[in-house]
């Protein structure tokens, strides 16, 4: 094919379909100018903040800011049904370190549907305070419920596992030598009684690594 005949080659399909290309072209043109010529509004709106990626081996010990205002602007005809449900905000922490900081909010820590831009985030930036965790295990204690008749009944308490993986502050586990069960209430004072409970955790930063439960067993005096 010389060059010639690429030229007609390509002059016909350009003027295929002419009128729906004109329709089209038409379309698109009259959206643009009636976005383009809305009025344009602002609109606040208070969202929740999602704070990610908090570095391992680390826990916030301070109380940070869990919502934000969000100032919007765009065409009234998309932000007057927008719901806040359609706006969602976070701070990423990964490159968190010990100790006090500030983290800024930005319009990239937005995200909105097209068309919209963010004009304003308050607070601009929140304080966190971040302090390192360390990973013990901790012997498991039952609490058993019932009654002071029933306690007297028991022989011999089994847990299995006997102990769980706990993080939390150094300073937290020198206040936990031992972590509990939820209450065990027996259905039975006599023979052997069998439950699976749930460890609980009472330190504010603690918590269980892996599975919370274990299997509780309560052999009663004969």
């Amino acid at each position: 094919m010389n060059a010639a005949d690429l030229f007609r080659l390509l002059r016909r399909l350009a003027t295929q379909n002419l009128g729906l290309k004109a329709v089209a072209l038409a379309l698109a043109v009259a959206a643009w100018w009636f976005v383009a010529g809305e009025n344009k509004v602002l609109v606040s709106f208070t969202v929740p903040l999602e704070i990610r990626n908090v570095p391992k081996e680390m826990t916030i010990t301070n109380k940070p800011e869990r919502q934000v205002e969000v100032r919007l602007s765009g065409p009234s005809s998309l932000l007057s049904g927008m719901r806040p449900s359609e706006i969602s905000a976070a701070v990423d922490l990964a490159a968190g370190r010990g100790g006090r900081q500030s983290f800024t909010l930005s319009d990239r820590s937005v995200k909105v549907p097209p068309g919209i831009k963010v004009q304003r985030i308050f607070p601009p930036s929140i304080e966190v305070i971040l302090d390192r965790t360390e990973r013990r295990a901790v012997p498991v204690s039952a609490r058993i419920g019932g009654g002071a008749a029933v306690r007297r009944r028991v022989a011999k308490v089994e847990i299995d596992p006997s102990s769980v993986e706990v993080e939390a502050l150094l300073e937290e586990f020198s206040r936990m030598p031992v972590i509990y069960t939820e209450e065990v209430v027996p259905g039975q004072t006599e023979g052997v009684y069998s439950a699976i409970a749930r460890v609980e955790t009472r330190e504010a930063h603690a918590k269980i690594i892996g599975n919370p439960n274990v299997r509780v067993k309560i052999q009663f005096r004969k």
